[in-house]
């Protein structure tokens, strides 16, 4: 099978609680947030990562991440916590059609996010390459959700992430790294992570599970 899904118990020592595996990324990704949500009643896992692999046998040219250079590569890896919705008490009144930031320095990608967004029902707030301009932004602004690539056009979106998780704005990562690449500064781990090329249904799915 070219996918596998796991559950993890994040702990001292990570270990695998549960795992499954798929031939194609659509199957897994779907599948992924539909049993997350039955899973989520359940506190014996605290990490869910979907694996490409495609390359454990031999270099596969059509495989858009190739570049990742190793036999096997996290593309999606979701923490519990951003999957298990508060009380309704604590949540707050959600708008008619919620505001989503997109942050992506590659055009066509944004385009691609801003398409998913609308399709789903939602609302683009506003969609900027670097990470100045989406500061400004946001000082000015109130989001429901966002989608971060972690590289734009000027730096890293470190100081960002770290804005919209102190104001409580839920956000993922969309980037063409893999998510278990070294060295990724804390506030992108404690987020849901996709990584590019991401479909629409895929995205969709992650944004209507923090939202």
């Amino acid at each position: 099978m070219n996918y596998r899904l796991s559950f993890l118990d994040d702990g001292a020592s990570p270990q695998d609680v549960w795992q499954a595996n798929f031939e194609t990324e659509h199957t897994a990704v779907c599948w992924m947030w539909i049993v997350g949500g039955v899973w989520i009643l359940k506190s014996d896992w605290s990490i869910m990562e979907l694996w490409c692999r495609r390359r454990r046998e031999m270099p596969v040219k059509a495989c858009p991440r190739s570049s990742y250079m190793t036999r096997e590569c996290c593309i999606a890896r979701i923490p519990a916590k951003e999957l298990r919705p508060s009380s309704k008490a604590e949540r707050p009144q959600p708008r008619a059609r919620p505001i989503v930031l997109v942050v992506e320095r590659d055009n066509a990608a944004a385009a691609s996010h801003e398409n998913a967004i609308l399709d789903a029902g939602l609302s683009v707030g506003a969609s900027w390459p670097d990470s100045l301009s989406a500061e400004k932004w946001l000082n000015a602004h109130n989001p429901d959700a966002a989608i971060l690539d972690v590289k734009l056009k000027d730096k890293a979106c470190v100081e960002l992430a770290e804005k919209l998780t102190v104001r409580e704005i839920p956000f993922i990562v969309v980037s063409g790294h893999s998510a278990d690449t070294l060295g990724l500064e804390h506030v992108f781990r404690s987020a849901p992570w996709l990584g590019k090329p991401v479909s629409s249904a895929g995205l969709q799915l992650a944004l209507r599970s923090i939202l």
